[in-house]
C-alpha cells in the first residue's frame, strides 16, 4: 500500500478531511493534497512525522502496509504517550533506545537538531513497542535515522 492510501485511509477512519490534516499536523497548504495527489513523490521525514503525528501512528505506519488497520487502535498514540512511563518501559527499553540513537549519531557523524533526535527516539520506541517490546529493533532505527538525516 503506498503512502497516500496510507494516509487516505487513516483521514477517513478518523472522519478528518485534508484541510483539517494539514492545519493539525502544521503544515503549509496544499502539503497533504499533493502527496495524495502524486505531486509530492518524496515528502520530507519532518512533514511525514507531523501527518504521523496528527494521524496518530508512525512514521513506519504511513509507509509499510498494516497486517491489520483498525478503525480504533486499543490505545492511541497519545494514550501511549500519555501512560505512565514504567508502565511501558519493558526491561529498559527507553533508555537502551536512547543509547543505539546516540550511537548511531556518533557512528554516522551526522548533526541532529534535539527535536529530530527526539524525534527519532519516539519513533523506535513506539516501533520498538510495537514489535517486541523487550529489545530495540536497531534496523528500524538505522533507517529512520537515515530518513532523518537526509
Amino acid at each position: 500500500m503506498k503512502i497516500d492510501q496510507q494516509i487516505d485511509i487513516r483521514m477517513k477512519a478518523r472522519h478528518m478531511s485534508i484541510v483539517e490534516l494539514e492545519s493539525k499536523a502544521g503544515l503549509k497548504t496544499h502539503a497533504v493534497r499533493n502527496i495524495l495527489r502524486g505531486k509530492s513523490k518524496s515528502p520530507s521525514a519532518v512533514n511525514l512525522q507531523a501527518i504521523a503525528d496528527a494521524l496518530g501512528c508512525t512514521v513506519k505506519d504511513l509507509l509499510t502496509t498494516p497486517e491489520v488497520l483498525e478503525d480504533s487502535m486499543s490505545m492511541s498514540l497519545e494514550e501511549v504517550l500519555q501512560a505512565t512511563y514504567t508502565a511501558y518501559d519493558k526491561k529498559g527499553l527507553f533508555s537502551e533506545i536512547v543509547t543505539v540513537v546516540n550511537r548511531l549519531i556518533q557512528k554516522q557523524h551526522k548533526g541532529l537538531t534535539v527535536e529530530q533526535f527526539l524525534t527519532c527516539v519516539k519513533e523506535v520506541y513506539l516501533h520498538s513497542l510495537q514489535k517486541d517490546p523487550t529489545k530495540v529493533d536497531k534496523d528500524f532505527a538505522e533507517w529512520f535515522m537515515g530518513l532523518m538525516t537526509e
